[in-house]
């Protein structure tokens, strides 16, 4: 074992030259977990991709948010990566069954952890801001959407400029004697901040779906399973609540990288929820395919209204405003709907019968 005044540059060179050790007990823990959040991650995204790319390819419907999920993902991978590294490091390791070395090679790991994670998160906002932003011309839902796509982004922007100006190697802030870090006193009071405005921006991603959707006419069974999914991501507020009492740590020296695993593990497992709720909605138009499927094998079914836009922002195709008439015994409606096709639509709503259905006039055709 090194002396404990090493320090700096040395023993940032001898941390790189140690050897893995086994992750067991807490820090096994935290290897599996963040293991199994990988895949149920990559299996949403995947399949949010495939419903995209191979049932919906002729209406070019690939949308801003569907790349900001990808790259959440793609961020995702190796945020998910160096916290296994760091596990095979110290990270969820008490003080006595590590040595300084150890403990530094795991504080480099979570310094690229870290910045991978605070660009994920912020992709994961970005994205479901972009699909609750097709849901709602309104102004009062609009303004607060724009705000939880822009400010996590500014805030973050921020602190890394901080943390790169102030924290050389960005480790440093998880182990003060790898290097001089200014700021770490203030990021360690900031972090405080952070949670709860990230636990407010989680709970606004799920309470504005709520808002959105009371209101628009659709089957009760699908409002209520769009409802479903999309609240799925308060959930992540949670996580943020949990690791808040773990927050003191980084200002404790003893057993940092123990207690500092359940910081990681909670901002992980609030990453993964996000992504995963983010692909949701579009993941559950799979099940309807092959239910549609099923009963009408010579042509799909088009559904107008909000549960087609969900999660689609296309790049290829421009939109254009399609009436919808809906047509009763006692009095004519209409409602504007953006749409990839030209026409216009007339919705027969019959008062005495439960079908709707679609008919568009210039053709002619029944959907």
């Amino acid at each position: 074992m090194p002396p404990v005044t090493i320090s700096g540059q040395e023993l940032i060179d001898l941390a790189w030259q140690q050897q893995p050790i086994a992750a067991s007990d807490f820090a096994a823990g935290v290897t599996t977990a963040t293991i199994v959040v990988l895949v149920l991650s990559a299996l949403a995204v995947g399949l949010r991709v495939w419903v995209r790319t191979s049932f919906f390819l002729d209406r070019q419907i690939w949308g801003w948010d569907d790349t900001l999920a990808v790259l959440s993902l793609v961020t995702f991978i190796p945020s998910c990566v160096f916290i296994i590294l760091a596990a095979h490091y110290g990270l969820g390791r008490r003080d006595a069954d590590i040595t300084p070395l150890l403990r530094a090679r795991a504080a480099l790991y979570l310094g690229y952890w870290q910045m991978f994670y605070a660009t994920s998160t912020n992709l994961v906002k970005a994205g479901i801001a972009m699909t609750l932003l097709r849901l709602t011309a309104q102004r009062r839902y609009r303004y607060p959407i724009l705000g939880i796509m822009i400010s996590p982004a500014l805030f973050t922007v921020g602190v890394v400029i901080v943390l790169v100006t102030t924290c050389y190697p960005l480790g440093a802030q998880w182990d003060l004697a790898l290097a001089r870090c200014a700021a770490h006193d203030v990021m360690a009071q900031l972090s405080y901040l952070f949670t709860v405005f990230t636990v407010l921006l989680d709970w606004a991603c799920a309470v504005i779906p709520y808002l959105l959707l009371r209101d628009l006419e659709m089957r009760k069974a699908v409002k209520i399973t769009l409802l479903a999914v999309l609240m799925f991501g308060g959930l992540a507020g949670v996580c943020a609540i949990i690791r808040l009492p773990y927050l003191k740590y980084y200002l404790i020296e003893k057993d940092q990288l123990y207690y500092f695993a359940n910081i990681v593990l909670w901002s992980t497992v609030e990453n993964a929820i996000g992504i995963i709720a983010a692909s949701l909605p579009m993941i559950r138009k799979l099940f309807g395919i092959y239910a549609t499927s099923s009963r009408e094998e010579s042509q799909p079914v088009e559904r107008a209204g909000a549960v087609e836009t969900i999660g689609g922002t296309p790049l290829t195709k421009h939109h254009t405003s399609i009436q919808l008439k809906s047509m009763s015994s006692s009095r004519l409606k209409s409602s504007t709907l953006r749409s990839g096709e030209h026409g216009r639509w007339n919705r027969l709503d019959g008062a005495n019968s439960s079908q709707e259905e679609m008919v568009r006039s210039n053709t002619g055709g029944r959907y």
